[in-house]
């Protein structure tokens, strides 16, 4: 089988189980590529319902977020997955922080309606055990997406700042496979891990076992933030193309899927909604283009997509490879109490 019908194997295969799990999420699914086409943002919303976290990753982007006196609530997420839902949206991310911490994490599932969502969840593994994973997965959720820095233990330990996590990590890629949930392996690449052995061997790991292994490049955020020396290159981008065409199962979200080139997918593709209810272009351009709590989602979405930068197409990462944007927008934000309000960092040059 060459490569392009083995991608193409995968995600009839993973379409054909939504199908059967969830039809109401997959009639939406199938009709995303339309929408698509029409201009219309199809986008996997990252819900980060908290901060809170078990570990003090080196790379961590949620360090400077300024506390505000309204916070997410369960009933905030019932209405946000109403508006999100009468929008044709169907792919929903809890993230953090690490949810596994959450208390209220069962109630965010069932408030996020799985019967009408692809409900995915972040996490750093360590806490994933058969039983949770099981509760997890009766509860409605579909995914899991476990970090794993490193298929070097000491790489992963270190980086993690947490002896024995590697082990935890790899263990729950496991468990959540064996519980019937999806799972995929997040790994952050930078300009000093992208092209070695490790970042090869990683991707035989995913093919190996069957799970994804989706690749998120740097960005000059959070712990890092102004380290632009941190960031890929386009011998890095060369290099996991490479990959991706070795191994199907290693992709960004630049990539092609469907047939559709959509190059940077922040706000048509993919935005984040902070605990304090402000809308991300993505979860790494922490300039806030609206907030739930004073607009509705459906108009924060038209302004994000009336900006240049997000309606335009884009071959690179806007946030973690385009240098232009990173230094003039992203910039802005620096140093200062997150997120920056959108009119912070664009004029009326940037809009359509």
């Amino acid at each position: 089988m060459n490569k392009n019908a083995e991608k193409k194997q995968i995600e009839n295969s993973r379409r054909e189980k939504l199908r059967k799990e969830k039809p109401l999420v997959y009639e939406k699914v199938i009709k995303l590529d339309e929408k698509f086409a029409r201009g219309e943002c199809v986008a996997m919303v990252d819900i980060t319902y908290d901060y809170a976290c078990n570990l003090k990753c080196k790379h961590c982007s949620n360090s400077n977020f300024a506390k505000k006196d309204r916070a997410l609530t369960v009933d905030d997420l019932k209405v946000f997955s109403e508006q999100a839902d009468s929008l044709g949206l169907c792919l929903l991310n809890i993230s953090g922080g690490e949810p596994l911490v959450f208390p209220q994490l069962d109630g965010i599932i069932l408030a996020l309606n799985p019967e009408k969502f692809h409900l995915s969840m972040s996490t750093n593994g360590h806490l994933l055990n058969y039983e949770k994973a099981k509760h997890l997965k009766a509860l409605g959720l579909d995914k899991v997406k476990i970090s794993v820095d490193s298929i070097n233990e000491h790489l992963h330990n270190l980086n993690r700042k947490k002896e024995g996590a590697f082990q935890k990590a790899f263990r729950a890629l496991f468990t959540a496979k064996k519980a019937g949930l999806d799972v995929i392996i997040q790994h952050v690449v930078t300009r000093q891990n992208t092209q070695t052995r490790e970042t090869e061997e990683l991707a035989k790991f995913a093919t190996k076992n069957g799970f994804m292994l989706d690749i998120i490049n740097v960005k000059a955020i959070g712990r890092l933030e102004g380290c632009h020396e941190v960031l890929i290159n386009e011998e890095d981008a060369a290099f996991l193309r490479d990959l991706h065409q070795r191994y199907p199962v290693a992709r960004r979200d630049l990539f092609p899927s469907y047939g559709i080139d959509r190059g940077c997918g922040a706000v048509n593709s993919t935005f984040q909604l902070t605990k304090y209810g402000d809308i991300l272009p993505c979860g790494y351009i922490h300039i806030s283009i609206g907030n739930i709590f004073e607009e509705k989602l459906e108009d924060i979405i038209k302004r994000g997509l009336s900006i240049s930068h997000f309606r335009n197409y884009s071959c690179k990462c806007l946030s973690g490879e385009d240098r232009c944007f990173i230094e003039k927008y992203m910039s802005k934000f620096y140093g200062k109490p997150l997120p920056i309000h959108w009119t912070e960092a664009f004029t009326d040059e940037d809009f359509v």
